[in-house]
């Protein structure tokens, strides 16, 4: 939809994800369009727009949920070490 109706903004979001995936950096994007005051579904939706089927309306919840498991998985990923 994006693509068609704002294909301006469209060109430069798929740019923006481009440099960030060709960085050699290791990155979450975490971009959502349409919050909304919902319970959470639990239910995660990931891919990359434009080329995954990802929808728009989330639950702040939701968002709230991954932004934290993703945080605390790349935190334990950084500083994991071996307990003896």
């Amino acid at each position: 939809m994006g693509r068609n109706l704002l294909p301006r903004a469209f060109r430069e979001l798929l740019g923006m994800s481009d440099l960030i995936k060709n960085s050699g950096l290791h990155w979450t994007i975490v971009r959502f369009t349409a919050p909304k005051d919902t319970p959470p579904t639990g239910e995660l939706r990931v891919g990359f727009y434009g080329t995954d089927r990802i929808g728009f309306a989330v639950s702040r919840a939701d968002i709230a949920a991954f932004v934290a498991i993703a945080s605390l998985i790349r935190w334990v990923e950084r500083y994991s070490c071996s307990w003896v």
